[in-house]
C-alpha cells in the first residue's frame, strides 16, 4: 500500500472517530435537554394543578382541619342535652350542645390533637358520664376568583382567622385551668387577641366593603360573629358559669361558625 493510501486511511479513521464522538456528544446534549424540558413541564403542570380553577389569576385556599371534642352526653332529644349542658357548665366544662346528623352531643372541651382527647376520655372512664370523642371537621375553602396579591393576603388572613382564634383561646383556656396564668392575665391576653382580630376585620372591610359578593358577605358576617364572641369574654362577669367554661363554650361556637361558613361558601 502506498504512503498516500495509508495516509488516507488514517484520515478516514480519524474522521470516523470524530463523527462518532460528535454523535455521542449530540445525543448526550439531547438527553440533557429532554430531561430539563420534562422537569420544566412537570413544574408547570404542578402549578396548574395547585392553582386549579383560579382562572389564571391569583388564587389560594384555606386548608381544612379537624378538632377532637370530648363529649359527655349523646342523644336524640335536645331537651335532655340542654339539661346535661347546665350541669357540665357548673363543672367547668363548655356545656356546648353540638348537633350532628340528628344526634345532640354535649361537649366538655375540644383539643387540637386526637391523642389529647383520648387521654381525657381515659381519665373519665370511671365517671358517671358516657364519654366519647367527636371529630369536628372543617372543610377546605377554595378562593377561585382573580384577586390582587394584597386582596388575596387579606382573604387568607380572614379565612384562617377562625382556626387561629380557636387555637389562641384553647391555649388560654389550658393555661387558666392549669394555673399557669391568672384570670387577670387571661383577660389581658383575650384583649390582645381582640386587637389582632380587629385589625384583620378592618383590613378586610377596607379592601372589600365596596364590592361584597355573596361569598365575601358571608365571610364578613362570620368575622363579625367571632369578634362579638371575643368581646363577650372581655365583658364576662362570673355568675353560674365559670370564666374557663365560657372560654371553652365560645371557642367551640367559633368552630361551629367556621364549619357552617365553609359549607355555605362551597355551596355557592
Amino acid at each position: 500500500m502506498s504512503r498516500k493510501n495509508k495516509t488516507q486511511n488514517i484520515d478516514d479513521t480519524k474522521q470516523g472517530l470524530y463523527t462518532e464522538k460528535r454523535s455521542k456528544f449530540l445525543a448526550i446534549l439531547t438527553c440533557i435537554f429532554c430531561f430539563v424540558l420534562c422537569i420544566t413541564l412537570a413544574d408547570l403542570f404542578s402549578t396548574i394543578i395547585t392553582v386549579g380553577s383560579f382562572s389564571g389569576g391569583s388564587g389560594g385556599k384555606i386548608s381544612p382541619y379537624s378538632i377532637f371534642a370530648v363529649t359527655l352526653y349523646q342523644g336524640t332529644v335536645k331537651s335532655s342535652a340542654l339539661e346535661h349542658s347546665v350541669t357540665i357548665k357548673k363543672t367547668n366544662g363548655a356545656g356546648y350542645v353540638w348537633e350532628d346528623d340528628g344526634t345532640f352531643y354535649v361537649i366538655a372541651s375540644a383539643y387540637k390533637e386526637e391523642n389529647d382527647a383520648n387521654k381525657v376520655k381515659e381519665n373519665l372512664t370511671n365517671s358517671n358520664y358516657n364519654v366519647e370523642v367527636l371529630k369536628i371537621s372543617i372543610d377546605e375553602i377554595a378562593i377561585s376568583k382573580n384577586y390582587t396579591n394584597e386582596e388575596l393576603n387579606s382573604l387568607l388572613s380572614a379565612g384562617n382567622l377562625f382556626k387561629e382564634t380557636f387555637k389562641s383561646l384553647y391555649d388560654i383556656s389550658i393555661s387558666l385551668d392549669t394555673e399557669i396564668i391568672s384570670e387577670t392575665q387571661c383577660r389581658l391576653e383575650i384583649s390582645n387577641l381582640q386587637s389582632e382580630v380587629g385589625k384583620i376585620k378592618n383590613d378586610f372591610e377596607v379592601m372589600f366593603n365596596a364590592k361584597l359578593s355573596p361569598v365575601l358577605l358571608q365571610l364578613k358576617l362570620s368575622i363579625n360573629s367571632v369578634s362579638t364572641l371575643i368581646q363577650q369574654l372581655i365583658d364576662f362577669e362570673s355568675s353560674n358559669q365559670q370564666f374557663s367554661s365560657k372560654i371553652k363554650y365560645n371557642y367551640i361556637e367559633i368552630l361551629s361558625i367556621n364549619q357552617k361558613l365553609a359549607k355555605q361558601i362551597n355551596a355557592i
